[in-house]
């Protein structure tokens, strides 16, 4: 992984750190911004669901264009967008500025994020070199994830929200601007003819009509006409989608390539396990506020030892990843993540934290990060050159879509119903416990 390789594939996992960062730096820093801004909470909702909805709905796009177009151009335009939209952003003088900002943002981490893993693919054989560089995609991923948890909080107590904003922009140029010179172009060798515009209309509104709905279950409830609507639109224009998809020439989605076993085990299980970290980002950390009194800063530190445990296991154990049965690896990962989140739906309201909270979080630092890189071994395993793309794109919607705004939407739910966090990490471990199912009909070797 030296020379030339190890370059490139820093760039690209400073790609996808930099999108790891932005999420929750953002949601941390929200109150902030709605009192500078002089808004309401239901209106400013809308600076993390307009980012969401770019986000999820672009990435079966944007991994098809890569395909026709080339995955390291849709990287760099995804790169250059991001920092554009960054300093917008930043800029903001008014919500609305900040919001189409936003949703700026999200189409270039969708441009990106699939082009990053189809050119880890192109990068590297089979093997023991492209499992220790998606691990190392997967660790760098979650450590931007809890990154941004700590320097949201940092930067908007000492520098003001605008900062996260403003800081992000050089950084997204520089990745910009490297990769052309870094990393190599890889497209489909044999282009199928122009792109499916009438797909990627049904996917992109499908999938953001259901994300929207996902999106207000919190608010206004899971029958409400606002969530209802929506969310059945999407699911009619999704299922319009397929069988436009079964007569198109250069479909967006073949929709044969789920037949793939590799993929098909990839994307049920990323939802999952997208789930399941769900649970520790967003439910153990109101817990941690909510339960017991930790400010911000001080929740967001609590939860850095899984980031540590994560990036530990991800890259010390990549070799040792190669050489095991997929089918194995996600038993054992998905088993030890449900035993783990039931671990922590027991921690009493009066927790302490190094008895109740602290021991789940090791564990799951363990187990989560080992599915997600098996997983995204196998989403890459039995297709194509030319289908790389197209099989990025459709793991990572399922990565987002239900990490996102349906985990976000979940637990919110379960919280407000129960009134606890206990019932929502029984709810996380009853899903994971569900990738065991997954872990079946996974491939019984690499």
């Amino acid at each position: 992984m030296g020379g030339r390789a190890g370059i490139a594939l820093a760039v690209a996992c400073g790609a996808q750190f930099l999108i790891g960062i932005d999420g929750l730096a953002v949601a941390i820093a929200l109150p902030a911004i709605q009192e500078d801004l002089g808004v309401r909470p239901v209106d400013g909702q809308w600076v993390l669901t307009a980012y969401g909805l770019t986000f999820g709905g672009g990435l079966l796009l944007c991994g098809r264009l890569g395909d026709l177009y080339g995955r390291r151009r849709m990287l760099v335009t995804g790169m250059a967008l991001f920092g554009v939209a960054s300093v917008a952003a930043g800029l903001a003088p008014s919500l609305g500025v900040l919001i189409a900002a936003r949703a700026l943002q999200g189409a270039g981490s969708a441009a990106a994020v699939p082009a990053t893993l189809a050119l880890i693919g192109s990068l590297y054989e089979p093997g023991p070199d492209r499992t220790r560089a998606l691990a190392l995609l997967a660790a760098t991923a979650s450590a931007g994830v809890t990154t941004g948890l700590l320097l949201g909080g940092a930067v908007t107590e000492w520098a003001g929200w605008r900062w996260i904003f403003l800081a992000m922009a050089p950084l997204a140029g520089l990745a910009a601007l490297a990769a052309p010179r870094l990393l190599p172009e890889a497209r489909a060798e044999q282009a199928s003819g122009p792109p499916d515009v009438a797909g990627a209309a049904l996917a992109t509104t499908g999938l953001v009509a259901l994300l929207f709905g996902a999106t207000r279950a919190e608010r206004s409830g899971v029958a409400a006409p606002v969530t209802l609507v929506p969310a059945l639109a999407g699911l009619a224009l999704l299922a319009t989608f397929a069988a436009w998809e079964r007569r198109a020439r250069a479909p967006i989605v073949r929709l044969g390539v789920l037949r793939a076993p590799g993929l098909r085990a990839a994307v049920l299980g990323a939802g999952l396990n997208a789930v399941a970290f769900t649970a520790i980002v967003y439910a153990c950390s109101l817990y941690l506020q909510n339960e017991l009194d930790y400010g911000p800063l001080q929740a967001s530190a609590a939860i850095v030892p899984l980031d540590l445990v994560a990036f530990a296991v991800t890259v010390a154990g990549a070799s040792a990843i190669s050489r095991r049965s997929p089918r194995a690896l996600l038993g054992a990962a998905f088993a030890t993540s449900a035993l783990a989140l039931l671990w922590l739906a027991r921690a009493p309201a009066e927790a302490v934290y190094a008895r109740d909270v602290l021991g789940p979080l090791v564990v799951l630092g363990a187990s989560l990060p080992l599915a997600f890189v098996v997983l995204t071994q196998q989403a890459l395993s039995d297709v194509t050159e030319d289908e790389r793309g197209m099989a990025s794109g459709i793991f990572e919607t399922a990565n987002h879509l239900f990490g996102g705004a349906v985990g976000v939407a979940l637990y919110a739910m379960v919280i407000a119903a129960f009134g606890g966090y206990g019932p929502a990490f029984l709810v996380a471990a009853l899903l994971a416990a569900c990738g065991l199912g997954v872990a079946r009909i996974a491939p019984a070797s690499s």
